[in-house]
C-alpha cells in the first residue's frame, strides 16, 4: 500500500511489522530506516490534517456556531431561526462542536417531524469519554492481579507474589452514515428541515458508538464471563452482590434487551405471587430507570445491541472511549445530487472503546 494514502490504523501495523522484521538477523536496516521515516511523515500529515480541521470547527464555534438547545428566549429563536434559513439556502449544515463533554451528545427531537420510537443506544453516554484531537492510538495500563505476600521463615528466600499489569491499546476507527433526501423538505420550515437531518444522521452515529462499545466488552479478555443465569427471583441479588466494584468508577448499570427486561418484569414470588421486580422508568423514556428488589436498587439501560438472553452489568466508566475529533454532519446538492433533484447528508465519527479495568464489566447469559 502506499504510505501516503495510510491512515493511523494501518501505520501503527506496518510499524509493528517493521519491529518483528528488525528482529531478522537479515533485514535490510537502511530499507527499514528510510520506511519509517515515510511513516512518521505520514503521521505527522494526518496529524496536522485534524489539528486544522478542529481549528476551523472551534473558529465557527467561537464565532457564530451555537450548540442548538431547547431555547426559550426570543434572542435565541431569533439565533436558531437565522441558522436554519442560512441552511436551507445554502443546503450546508455548520460544523459545530457538539461533544462539549467528548461525548456524542444526545440530539434533541426537531419540532414537527415526527420520527420514530427512540433508538436505545446511550451507553455512549455513560463510559469514560476522553478527548484526544490530534493524538494517535490511545493506550492505557491495568492491573491483572493483586500482589500476595507471604509469611517469612528464616534461612528461607522472602517469598510472595508480585502483582501483574498488562496495557489496552485502543486505535482510532472511523464510522460514517450516509442517505439522500428529497429536496421537497425543503418545503418544511427551515428549523424542523435542519433538525430532522441533523438528529437521524446523529442518532445512526450514536448507534455504531454503541455497536463499538458492546462489541469491545464481548471480545475483551478484561470482561467477566457468567453463564447459565437465570432471570428469576435471585437474578438483581445475584448480580449485585456477585460484583465487586472498581473505586472512582462510578456507580454500575445493568444493560438489557427489552425481551429480558419484560421477562423481569413477569418473575412471581413462590409465596404471595406478586411482582417481584418493582420497575420505574426515568421521565419521557421507556428506555432507562430503575430495578429495585427488596432493599437492592439498580439502574438499567435498555440496548438494541443486546439480543434477548444476553446482559451487561458493571461499572461503565471501566470503558475508556477515546474520541480523536468531534462529528461532523454535513450536505451537498451538487455534483449528481443537482441531477437527481435530492441532498446528500453525510455524518463522520473518529472514535472508538474498550475495556481497561480487569473485570470492570460482566457478560452474562442465559445460556
Amino acid at each position: 500500500m502506499d504510505i501516503n494514502e495510510m491512515n493511523f490504523d494501518e501505520i501503527e501495523k506496518r510499524m509493528s511489522e517493521i519491529k518483528a522484521e528488525l528482529e531478522n538477523e537479515n533485514a535490510d536496516i537502511d530499507a527499514l530506516d528510510s520506511e519509517v521515516t515515510q511513516l512518521e511523515e505520514r503521521k505527522n500529515v494526518l496529524k496536522k490534517s485534524i489539528e486544522q480541521r478542529q481549528a476551523l470547527i472551534q473558529k465557527v464555534a467561537n464565532g457564530e456556531g451555537v450548540i442548538v438547545e431547547n431555547r426559550t428566549t426570543e434572542t435565541n429563536l431569533n439565533e436558531v431561526e437565522k441558522r436554519a434559513n442560512e441552511f436551507a439556502k445554502t443546503g450546508r449544515m455548520e460544523k459545530r462542536a457538539i461533544l462539549s463533554t467528548g461525548k456524542i451528545a444526545k440530539p434533541a427531537a426537531a419540532g414537527g417531524v415526527n420520527g420514530l420510537a427512540e433508538v436505545a443506544s446511550d451507553i455512549v453516554d455513560d463510559v469514560n469519554a476522553i478527548e484526544l484531537t490530534g493524538n494517535g492510538t490511545w493506550e492505557v495500563g491495568y492491573q491483572k492481579t493483586n500482589a500476595a505476600a507471604a509469611d517469612v521463615v528464616d534461612g528461607s528466600d522472602v517469598a510472595g507474589t508480585a502483582a501483574t499489569f498488562d496495557t489496552v491499546k485502543i486505535a482510532p476507527a472511523e464510522w460514517a452514515v450516509f442517505d439522500t433526501v428529497s429536496k421537497q423538505v425543503k418545503k418544511m420550515t427551515p428549523v424542523n428541515y435542519m433538525g430532522a437531518v441533523g438528529t437521524a444522521a446523529l442518532s445512526a452515529l450514536r448507534a455504531k458508538g454503541s455497536d463499538k462499545i458492546v462489541a469491545a466488552i464481548k471480545a475483551s479478555a478484561l470482561t467477566e464471563k457468567r453463564t447459565a443465569v437465570a432471570l428469576d427471583q435471585d437474578y438483581l441479588r445475584n448480580l449485585v452482590l456477585g460484583f465487586r466494584a472498581v473505586k472512582n468508577k462510578g456507580s454500575v448499570c445493568l444493560y438489557i434487551a427489552q425481551e429480558d427486561l419484560a421477562t423481569l418484569g413477569k418473575v412471581r414470588g413462590t409465596t404471595d405471587k406478586k411482582a417481584v421486580y418493582e420497575i420505574a422508568f426515568d421521565a419521557d423514556t421507556t428506555t432507562s430507570g430503575t430495578i429495585k428488589e427488596g432493599g437492592t436498587i439498580t439502574r438499567f439501560r435498555i440496548l438494541d445491541q443486546l439480543t434477548k438472553g444476553t446482559q451487561l452489568f458493571g461499572q461503565p466508566m471501566t470503558i475508556d472511549m477515546p474520541m480523536w475529533d468531534n462529528y461532523e454532519i454535513s450536505t451537498d446538492e451538487g455534483g449528481e445530487f443537482f441531477k437527481k433533484n435530492v441532498i446528500g447528508v453525510r455524518g463522520l465519527q473518529t472514535a472508538n472503546a474498550d475495556l481497561v479495568v480487569f473485570h470492570g464489566m460482566q457478560l452474562i447469559t442465559q445460556a
